[in-house]
């Protein structure tokens, strides 16, 4: 026999409705798994499981939003990567090594040279 824990199936399903993100929650479970938690219940001992899930749910959220959060915060800080190529006067890259050797192109300074070479122009 299955234990209680193995018994429960959670459907998620969201949506979006103008400016709000709605999610739909459905937890179902055999009621008498619930037999000695309602009575519990019903003698104050326990709260109510709807306290317990709306509470795991509004903590799984703000953890979700803040993990999100860190993770731009961390590529924002990350530096940029330094271009390859060099930009011209006239505001076009030239990194084409066969461009470079061929035209002579002086934006190209610093751009490696290897592999222009097993170039051929007519």
């Amino acid at each position: 026999m299955r234990s209680k824990s193995e018994r429960i199936k959670v459907e998620v399903k969201d949506s979006t409705e103008g400016d709000v993100r709605i999610f739909i929650i459905t937890l179902t479970t055999p009621v008498h798994d619930f037999q000695m938690t309602d009575l519990l219940r019903q003698r104050k001992v326990i709260e109510p499981l709807n306290s317990e899930l709306k509470r795991a749910v509004k903590d799984a959220t703000a953890r979700y939003l803040s993990a999100a959060e860190s993770m731009v915060s961390a590529l924002a800080l990350r530096p940029k990567r330094m271009l390859k190529s060099r930009i011209s006067e006239s505001g076009k890259r030239s990194n084409d090594p066969g461009r470079c050797a061929k035209f002579k192109d002086p934006t190209c300074k610093g751009i490696p040279r290897r592999g222009a070479a097993h170039l051929k122009f007519p």
